[in-house]
């Protein structure tokens, strides 16, 4: 059927095939419901409500020459009368106001999931299917990938892991922002055939389900459509799921330490046949010193504070073992120190004096290496009133000598050296010096261990003082102390000594100097059971980094597509799209042909195009198209 255009009423007139007006609009108004008139009257759908009706101009006339020639039953009007009349359209079947019972709206939907009208839904569907597939693909593309070598097995580029799996992410954010569409269709045709709304409210609808970002976020359309909103956000955030999906699989570093047979050293001080001598001897007999190679490698202990490289054995990344007999301090804290030990500096009474930061004596010869000695320390500036300002320790000790048995870990990963042990005492030293009391000169093993004690202890002998008087001071630093690594010599200010924990940095060097002697051929090589650790560039797959973006993501989907097919079975069986199709099939009305004309010019005057709402629906004639509350045909 041609949709009706205006024409001049003249000839109408003379045809007879006008009645006499009976259809007024009133003015649209922002707060008042407003009625359908017959010409725009819904079969299929609630109206919004009644209204009163209000004095308005005549509308136009709608039927072309021929259809008024059919009109024999109308009387002629008089001539004078012509300005006065409208047409009217065919009247609807009548509309049921109000909502459609729940009863009649089922059997509706089920009449509308016939094969035919189900055929919309199932490329969303189909969609929905192809993101959990994807999802899918993507966890077990992971799962593969988790655990292997980068680079290796098989030898597949780093770079391309990773663009296999944004490649999933961005796929995945596609296929369902396509399905969601979908929904973003049917709730646009949900408000347009629920609500009467301005052109310019559907224009900004249509913006919105084009995903224009100003009109969804910076106009009325939150408060006209919040649904459409709603799922518009929705949609601009999948991609969301296609930056945090990647990450999923990572790579990290893989140690796995495997044990396999090595040649060490045998670390055994007592085999004097294959061992380096590490004393020296007065006469062959009895222990005179320590001996050229052992005393350069216990002063770099003692200087640096660490013990210092040790030969790898069985290669770099690797872990081997070494067992030694050897000494360590025993030491007893918070000792009476005998008298002068720690000077005579008395700061009440102004005169020579001695300042003493450090003195450790011997409790006999200092050449016989089994003899315990004292040692006093003092955390002090040299300036007076400044040591409540230092963070350190004072205190006393008295150590003794004795054996130990160490158990070393040396192991070497990336080239970095890292050495561990455990120390357990196994009794008192032997004489080294003299004949012990069975007369008998000191064994083998008691000079090797003997020059071991005696390098250590000798490094920590000595005092660290300052002497001073009314014409001036004098340092007296004659201990190799200065150089240990629990010391703290600070020049900032004024010259002041901090100490850490001392005890155990007297024991820590005994540690590190028995360590040191494995850089000597003592007692030949070994057969022993290393551990070899290797290092790997591996991926590694964490399943929620995955799981959580697509998860909320599909879940988002899932429901929104359930309430879109609701949607679309109750207010869109048309199956309408925003195609250019089906808008000029909506828009082709007489309303719409003459809508540009009505305006008004006139500044400052609302014009037609501001007050007028349309809504989508069943005209009487059959057709779907958008009406309005006011006859402007």
């Amino acid at each position: 059927m041609a949709n009706p255009t205006p024409t001049d009423t003249a000839p109408l007139l003379r045809g007879g095939s006008f009645q006499t007006p009976n259809l007024a609009a009133a003015h649209p108004r922002e707060d008042a419901p407003y009625e359908t008139p017959q010409n725009s009257t819904r079969t299929d759908e609630p109206t919004e409500g009644p209204q009163s009706n209000a004095p308005t101009e005549p509308p136009r006339a709608s039927m072309d020459d021929k259809q008024a020639s059919h009109r024999d039953d109308v009387p002629e009007l008089p001539a004078g009368t012509a300005s006065s009349v409208s047409i009217v359209k065919p009247e609807a079947p009548p509309s049921t106001h109000g909502r459609r019972p729940r009863g009649e709206a089922l059997a509706k939907i089920r009449e509308d999931l016939s094969s035919p009208r189900i055929k919309p839904l199932i490329f969303p569907f189909v969609c929905l299917v192809g993101g959990i597939v994807l999802a899918l693909g993507h966890h077990l593309f992971n799962q593969w990938a988790d655990g292997r070598t980068v680079g290796k097995s098989p030898n597949i580029p780093q770079q391309w892991i990773l663009r296999v799996g944004t490649a999933f992410g961005f796929a995945f954010q596609t296929i369902l922002a396509a399905s969601l569409s979908f929904v973003v269709c049917q709730i646009l045709w949900y408000y347009a055939r629920r609500k009467y709304m301005t052109l310019q409210d559907l224009n900004t609808l249509y913006l919105v389900e084009r995903r224009d970002t100003i009109p969804t976020f910076m106009s009325n359309a939150v408060t006209r459509a919040p649904f459409l909103v709603l799922m518009v956000t929705f949609s601009l955030m999948l991609p969301i799921a296609a930056i945090f999906s990647p990450a999923s699989l990572s790579v990290v570093f893989l140690v796995t330490n495997t044990s396999g047979s090595c040649v060490v050293s045998a670390a055994n001080v007592t085999d004097g046949i294959n061992s380096t001598h590490i004393y020296a001897a007065e006469d062959g007999v009895f222990l005179s010193g320590v001996s050229g190679p052992a005393l350069k490698i216990t002063q770099r202990a003692l200087v640096g504070g660490v013990i210092p490289s040790l030969p790898m054995f069985c290669g770099d990344n690797c872990i081997y073992d070494a067992s030694m007999d050897s000494m360590t301090f025993n030491c007893q804290e918070g000792v009476t120190l005998p008298p002068g030990q720690m000077g005579t500096v008395d700061p009440a009474h102004p005169g020579p004096g001695t300042r003493t930061y450090w003195n450790a004596t011997s409790d006999g010869p200092s050449t016989d290496p089994t003899l315990p000695f004292y040692v006093g320390w003092m955390t002090d500036a040299y300036t007076d009133g400044m040591t409540q300002y230092l963070n350190g320790t004072t205190g006393s000790a008295y150590c003794t000598p004795m054996l130990a048995h160490y158990n070393f870990s040396v192991q070497r990963l990336n080239g970095v050296q890292i050495v561990s042990y455990t120390t357990s005492i196994t009794g008192p030293m032997s004489p080294a010096t003299h004949y012990d009391q069975n007369n008998d000169q000191p064994t083998y093993a008691a000079l090797q261990i003997g020059a071991i004690a005696l390098a250590a202890r000798n490094h920590l002998l000595g005092s660290l003082s300052v002497t001073s008087n009314p014409g001036g001071s004098r340092d007296d630093y004659n201990s190799s102390v200065i150089s240990a690594s629990f010391l703290n010599i600070s020049t900032i200010g004024v010259e002041s000594f901090i100490w850490g924990d001392v005890v155990e940095g007297i024991q820590e060097t005994a540690a590190n100097i028995t360590a040191s002697m494995l850089l000597l051929d003592l007692g030949g090589m070994k057969n022993s059971t290393c551990m070899y650790t290797n290092q790997d560039l591996v991926y590694s797959y964490h399943r929620l980094g995955l799981w959580i973006p697509y998860g909320i993501a599909l879940l988002i989907v899932a429901v929104s597509l359930l309430f879109g097919v609701l949607i679309f079975l109750r207010f869109n069986p048309e199956n309408l799209t925003t195609s250019l199709t089906d808008t000029i099939g909506i828009t082709r009305s007489p309303t719409f042909e003459t809508f540009d004309h009505k305006g008004s010019n006139k500044a400052g005057q609302a014009t037609v195009e501001d007050t007028t709402r349309f809504r989508l629906g069943k005209q009487a004639d059959g057709h779907l198209e958008f009406a309005t509350q006011r006859d402007f045909t």
